[in-house]
């Protein structure tokens, strides 16, 4: 029987608190140095409102929170994965934060220095920004894994190490977790080993869980009747997400009736035939709705029932309107009727989605939630319409309804935002 010193020597070895510890929390205190206490010296050359407050000290402590705000929804955005935070993200975030607060203290009558707030805005954006480049680049995480076949199914990040299982214990080595194909068949001194590093303190995760949360796509191989109830959202949040886009949607409509008409009447002139298209689309548990977009296509020319690369049947106007996504603005009415979302699973046509059902084993869950304008998967892979495609966007489909929240849909937003500016994905 092995002694307990042999069993210790072969149990792997959780990364030290103090390197968790500073990389959560370095940039964060580093950045409040660099974004709140270095722009103090400018408010001696401001000009402050005249109010009954000491306006340094206001101006400061209105500064941290807003550093502190724009911090954590920073690291709420960047733990999804993709793209990782970059200035498209948080920029917007920043933005609205310090607005809003400028607002409240006007609106309260407060002194406050505008060079000193807004100046400390600009220094955040451009911090996190810095920072979240080097997590990406430099932040690297060692992860033990087995079986050792399994490493070849595992995604190659840059941010991430995977060591052999019996390397790490033999050696010692130091790891953040351990990777276990637990839907196959491990044996009992695998099992064990497993046991001894949980006990030790190591987290154990299964393949399936790691390959998601890293690629942000649930695997189909493996996805059993016993996951299906967690790709239901909470109540909750779909009654909060109606309530805010109904909210938004109503607000800016006055700002984007404009901008339907001019597009409008540029469609109306641009070809002959009608300025709108609508087509019977698979909306909510399986039933169909008319979604209506601008039209981008000449009228009457034969085609396929998808899109193909540089389709003869797109009209001039057609291609700046479907790399500015413009055409998709017409269905904030299908929003405001309750057939769609801003955010969700983008909508199949019915001609399509019949046989997607019959050939994709789950493609009818994508039916959960209402279909969105945009979605994980249009931000993530673009348009999609042969069958190994449509499996990878299902996958990304599927990792929304089981993550979906407000931090999600927000993440999404804003990513679709650069994705418009690139004009990438577009057909």
């Amino acid at each position: 029987m092995p002694s307990d010193e042999g069993a210790s020597a072969r149990t792997p070895r959780m990364r030290s608190a103090p390197q968790r510890f500073i990389e959560t929390w370095v940039d964060a205190v580093l950045g409040f140095l660099f974004c709140v206490v270095l722009p103090i010296p400018l408010y001696a050359n401001d000009e402050p409102f005249v109010g009954p407050f000491d306006a340094s000290e206001l101006t400061i402590v209105t500064t941290a929170i807003a550093y502190a705000i724009v911090w954590y929804c920073g690291r709420r955005l960047d733990a999804f994965p993709g793209a990782g935070l970059n200035v498209a993200q948080v920029a917007p975030v920043a933005i609205i934060t310090y607005a809003l607060i400028a607002a409240v203290l006007l609106l309260l009558r407060l002194d406050y220095s505008r060079v000193q707030l807004f100046g400390s805005g600009l220094l955040t954006v451009l911090w996190m920004a810095v920072i979240a480049q080097m997590r990406g680049r430099y932040l690297v995480r060692n992860y033990g894994v087995t079986p050792h076949a399994a490493i070849d199914a595992l995604p190659r990040l840059p941010t991430c190490r995977w060591l052999d299982f019996d390397d790490v214990r033999q050696r010692r080595l130091r790891v953040d977790a351990i990777v276990a194909d637990l839907s196959g068949e491990l044996g009992k001194g695998q099992l064990a080993a497993l046991a001894d590093a949980a006990i030790a303190g190591v987290p154990v995760l299964d393949r399936r869980y790691v390959v998601e949360n890293m690629t942000g796509r649930t695997p189909l191989s493996g996805l059993s009747p016993n996951e299906f109830g967690s790709l239901l959202p909470s109540r909750q949040y779909l009654v909060v997400r109606r309530v805010i886009e109904l909210g938004f949607t109503v607000v800016f409509l006055p700002l984007l009736l404009p901008i339907l008409a001019v597009v409008a009447l540029i469609v109306r002139f641009d070809s002959p035939g009608p300025v709108f298209f609508l087509q019977t689309r698979i909306g909510r548990r399986g039933q169909p709705f008319r979604m209506i977009k601008f039209r981008t296509m000449f009228v009457g020319v034969p085609g396929p029932s998808f899109t193909t690369s540089a389709d003869p049947r797109i009209t001039r106007t057609g291609h700046f309107l479907r790399r500015c996504r413009l055409d998709e603005l017409p269905q904030l009415f299908n929003i405001l009727k309750g057939d769609m979302s801003w955010v969700g699973p983008r909508p199949e046509a019915a001609s399509l989605e019949q046989g997607y059902v019959r050939d994709i084993e789950h493609f009818a869950l994508r039916g959960i939630v209402r279909p969105g304008v945009t979605g994980w998967a249009q931000i993530n892979q673009g348009y999609a319409h042969e069958a190994d495609a449509m499996r990878s966007k299902l996958e990304y489909d599927l990792y929304y309804l089981k993550h979906c929240s407000l931090w999600l849909d927000l993440v999404i937003v804003l990513r679709t935002f650069a994705v418009v500016f690139r004009g990438t994905g577009a057909r």
